[in-house]
Order: structure tokens, then sequence, then C-alpha cells
């Protein structure tokens, strides 16, 4: 009994790759139509040869018609495993093809035609979509078919449509020339089927224990976060307990303190506050990582970042930093994004441009769309971010030679948790230093480049420069 589905391949990721590859099949016929065409151009060119150019057009409209159903049953096609699935599609596909291939073969001179090689491609091309024996199964129909065919041309049954000009005998009537002729065939396609299927099986097997390899490092990754977010909580309780009794004990709740041990304790408690910021950060980029994808909504863009700019706005003040915003639009501008993540991305790149920019600096945000679209700049004065370090920046804990060197705390996670945050949003960033804020070398400044989806909605607002 053939068996259509074997059990090698029940896995979900050979059915995304089948629908791709029937696709393919699809693109790849509408050539073989224009090469029809191209026949009928070659028999208008040698005048010795004749082609009855009304039976391969009526051929072309047939292929064509055929095609472009396939074409619109493919948008319809499951990804995965169902009651019609990709390989009925894959069969459906080939045997139309045999039968379009034979009527072809019929009409350009039977056992004389040279389409007879296309069976070759044919049961290639199908033996990557089609096991084995399916392959086989039409090998032998079709050779059936033409061989009776070869037969009935021979004894008169049925007429034969000669090329007038292509050979000077006819071979239609030598029984030898038959024989050899489907006998090497027959060979050549049914070996043919057996290596290109052979290879697509181990193709197949293979990217079946890689999709399945890939599942598990999913499993085990989302385990180790899991086991990580569980450690590091437990660790936040015992720190946060012992900076409330340091708090205590510096404010005099628990009577005065002597002199000597304020400077020792008071940087212990900012040890403790760093280290309270690392554990918060681990855990914010855990939780990301175990999240599902983000739901996607409409985001006012321009009411956003002004909404992190107030809630940021007295430290930008106390700095006596420079804040403007520019928009190129006189509407407000919206992207494709989930507004509580966003907004912690943002607000994690605004905020290191307050924390590594020296007071009397600049910091300036300006938001272009274009096609579809939205480009924000975030741009400052500050210390900027050595050449060779550039790359590195958005890996978990890195954080840049001359930020360590000035002692600027810091837990190197913030850039990390925005570029994974905007992967979630089909977005990017990416980083320029010096930026066009630079001042000279000791504040080259950077530039961080947010890239994100555009959302069309209608204007909410006219917005123009700000600046404080």
């Amino acid at each position: 009994m053939i068996e259509l589905i074997p059990k090698w391949i029940m896995y979900e990721e050979f059915w995304r790759a089948l629908k791709r590859r029937n696709l393919w099949l699809i693109r790849l016929r509408y050539a073989a139509a224009v090469m029809l065409i191209g026949i009928i151009a070659a028999g208008a060119l040698f005048e010795h040869v004749y082609i009855d150019s009304w039976v391969i057009a009526g051929l072309f409209c047939f292929i064509l018609l055929y095609n472009a159903t396939f074409h619109r049953l493919h948008r319809l096609l499951p990804d995965g495993y169902s009651a019609f699935h990709g390989l009925h599609f894959a069969l459906l596909q080939m045997t139309f093809d045999f039968i379009a291939l034979m009527a072809l073969i019929y009409v350009t001179g039977g056992v004389e035609s040279p389409f007879f090689y296309f069976f070759i491609f044919h049961v290639i091309i199908g033996s990557l979509l089609l096991p084995m024996q399916v392959i086989s199964l039409l090998i032998t129909a079709t050779l059936f078919i033409t061989l009776g065919g070869a037969m009935m041309e021979l004894h008169g049954i049925i007429p034969h449509q000669n090329v007038d000009g292509y050979m000077p005998c006819p071979m239609y009537l030598n029984s030898t020339y038959i024989g050899v002729h489907f006998t090497i065939l027959a060979v050549t396609l049914f070996i043919s089927n057996f290596l290109a299927n052979s290879i697509s099986k181990e193709l197949y097997l293979r990217e079946r224990s890689l999709t399945e390899a890939y599942r598990q490092l999913e499993e085990a990754e989302v385990a180790k976060s899991r086991y990580v977010m569980s450690v590091v909580h437990d660790l936040k309780t015992p720190i946060a307990a012992a900076s409330t009794y340091l708090d205590m004990i510096l404010d005099g709740s628990l009577g005065t303190l002597p002199e000597v041990f304020e400077r020792p304790l008071e940087r212990s408690r900012l040890r403790l506050t760093n280290a309270i910021n690392v554990v918060n950060d681990i855990l914010q980029l855990t939780q990301l990582k175990l999240e599902d994808k983000p739901d996607f909504s409409n985001v006012n863009l321009t009411e956003l970042i002004d909404e992190i700019y107030q809630e940021m706005r007295i430290l930008f003040v106390s700095k006596k930093l420079r804040f403007s915003t520019w928009i190129n639009s006189e509407h407000d501008v919206h992207v494709e994004a989930e507004r509580r993540l966003l907004k912690l991305a943002l607000s994690n790149v605004i905020s290191n441009t307050h924390k590594y920019t020296p007071s009397d600096g600049k910091v300036e945000i300006h938001i272009r769309e274009k096609d579809d679209k939205v480009r924000i700049e975030i741009a400052d004065s500050g210390i900027g971010i050595p050449p060779q370090e550039q790359k590195k920046i958005f890996e978990d804990f890195f954080r840049s030679s001359n930020a360590k060197r000035l002692g600027i705390e810091g837990t190197g996670l913030g850039l990390s948790v925005v570029s994974h945050i905007l992967k979630q949003f089909n977005g990017s960033i990416t980083v320029e230093s010096p930026s066009r804020l630079a001042t000279g070398p000791e504040r080259p400044g950077s530039a961080f480049f947010i890239t994100l989806p555009k959302s069309y909605s209608p204007p909410l607002s006219l917005v123009g420069n700000t600046e404080v």
C-alpha cells in the first residue's frame, strides 16, 4: 500500500517548507508556460520546421489556466496538517504537469519528441515534494500511457502528430527504436526518482532533528530563565532588608551614629542600591524573554515621548541639560507597538542621555516619518562610546570602558532590554558616536537611531518644536 504521508515527515516545519516549495513550483510553471511561446517563436524562425502553433497556444492557455487556479488555491492552503494538506496539493500539481507534458509530447512527435527529457526534471522536482512510492506510481502510469500511445501510432490506431522538418526518418515506425527509447527512459526516471528522493528524505530527516533540537533548546532556555528569575527574586528580599536597616541606622532611627561610621555605611547603602538595580534589571530582562509575543496596537509616539520627558523633567533641569524634540510632521506620529514595552525601551535610552551627559549639555530627539517606517534619533553631547565598543553596547551586562573609568554606576542591561523589546516590534536600534551634538574630544556624544513600523491614524493634534 502506498503511503502518502510517511511518519518521518510529521513535524510542523515540514508542512511550512512544503508550502513554500509548492509556491516555488507554481512560479516555475509560469516560466514553463512562457517556454511554450518560445516554441511557437522557434517554429516561425526556422522555415523548414513546421509546428502547429494553434495546438501549442491551446496548451499554453491550459497550463496558464490551471496554474493560476493553483496559485489562488495556494493562498488558502493551511501551513500545517489538515484534511487537504500540502502533499495532496503537490500530488495534484504533479498530476496536471504530467498530463500537460504528455500532451506536449504527443503534439510534437510522440516518441520522436525531444520533450521526453523534461520528465527527468519533473521526477526530480516531484521527489522533493512527494514520497518515492507516489512518484514511482506517476512514472509507471506515464510510461504505460506514452508507450501505449507510441504503439498505437506504430499500428496506425491513432494519428501521428509529426513535426515537419525535425527528423528525416519516421522513427515512430521503428519498433526497435521505441523499445530502446522507453527502456532507457524508464531506467533514467526510476534512478532519478530513487536518488533525488533519497537525498530529499535525508535532508528532511536532518531538518526534523534540527527542529527538534531547537525546540528543546527553547524549552531549556525557558526553564533556565524561570530558574534565574526565581533565584534572583529570592536574592532581592535580603538585599532590600539590609538596605532598609541601613536607612534606619543612617537616619538616626536606631540612635545616634558615630561620625566615623557614616561614610562606610553610606557607601554600603549605595552598593546595596546598585545591587537592587541589577536585580531589577535581570528580573525585567528575564520577564521579557518569558513573555509571549506582545499585543500590537496604535501607539501615539508624540504623546509617549512627551510623557516620558515630563516624568524625567526634574532630572534634566537639575543637571541644566537642554532638552528639545523635533518632528517632521504636522500631526502626531503613530507606531505599531505595545505601549507599555515601548515606553520602557524609550525610557531606558532617554534616561541614559541624562546619566552620561555632563551638566550644561544637550539632548535632542528627532522623529522622522519615511514611507512605512518611523525613525527616532535620540542624541546627546555626553561622554560618547568608544568606536571599538559600539558593536557590543547592546549585549547583556556590557558597559563601555569610559563609563567605568568615570565611575558612572550602571548594570549594562538597559540597552540589552531595549534591543530585545524593539525586535519584538519588528524594529531596530543602532548607535553612532560621535554624534552631531559633539562639543569636543571629551564630549563626543552618542546618537541612538530607533526604527519602528509606522501606524496609520488620523491626526490627533498639531505638534511643533518644543525646547526646555
